[in-house]
């Protein structure tokens, strides 16, 4: 049985995508983090235990000293019956195809000619071209709705020592919410736009700058060619913060 592990892919200023190691519990590309960074940010999609595939669309915020940058990106991850990731051929998801990674995890990045990334306002259809013992296949997602949240609104400045919380104004139609603080995470109920961090779960945080997120997220589940596929939509909504 695969093992469930709540992590995650988010694109901040610098629009580029590091990539974990290949085992389940490290299979998605780790979020790139303004320079310099003393604790990189934790990942931020789940994979179901069950799961054959995982598709996310990803809306994305980001502020940093003012400023918002919005973009739409993706990530795929395709097991067969292992822990590890395996090559389906080409994967795209409204016309727009996604790179593959070493460790076989896809991913969409954002470029100067697409600066802003996915646009997901009117559709979400996915195309795998198969492989590795997945059938080709092409799905339309659009019919699952993205969670709505708003910016953080937490301070700047993270406290090991006096713990943390870190809160948005609303959080709505979501399964789950992820709360993240460098590599440290918490998932709570999708309503929920609050969550606090004790000094003891702060702790292993390095001094220094590093991202605070909140992730509401929704999944929907749907059986291809007999395999168990997963569909998902996240907003990720993230501030620049400082680790003390």
């Amino acid at each position: 049985m695969k093992n469930s592990k709540t992590t995650f892919f988010v694109l901040l200023c610098s629009l580029s995508v590091f990539m974990s190691s290949c085992k389940k519990e490290n299979i998605i590309p780790e979020e790139p983090t303004p320079a310099p960074v003393s604790t990189p940010a934790g990942n931020t999609t789940p994979v179901p235990s069950n799961a054959d595939g995982v598709m996310w669309a990803i809306k994305s915020s980001t502020t940093m000293q003012g400023f918002t940058i919005e973009i739409g990106t993706a990530v795929g991850l395709f097991m067969n019956g292992t822990t590890d990731l395996v090559d389906v051929g080409a994967v795209s998801v409204n016309s727009q195809n996604l790179a593959k990674a070493s460790n076989n995890a896809y991913t969409f990045t954002p470029g100067q000619t697409m600066p802003t990334g996915l646009d997901f306002s009117s559709s979400t259809n996915w195309s795998v071209a198969g492989g590795s013992g997945h059938a080709a296949f092409t799905y339309d997602a659009s019919a699952l709705a993205f969670p709505t949240g708003s910016a953080i609104t937490s301070g700047a400045t993270v406290t090991k020592a006096n713990g943390y919380t870190l809160t948005c104004s609303t959080v709505s139609d979501a399964d789950s919410t992820l709360f993240v603080i460098g590599n440290v995470s918490k998932t709570v109920a999708g309503s929920s736009n609050s969550c606090t961090f004790t000094a003891s779960e702060l702790s292993g945080l390095s001094a220094g700058t590093s991202v605070a997120m909140i992730v509401p997220y929704k999944l929907m589940q749907t059986t291809i060619n007999g395999k168990n596929y997963y569909f998902g939509k996240e907003r990720v909504n993230q501030l620049a913060v400082t680790i003390e």
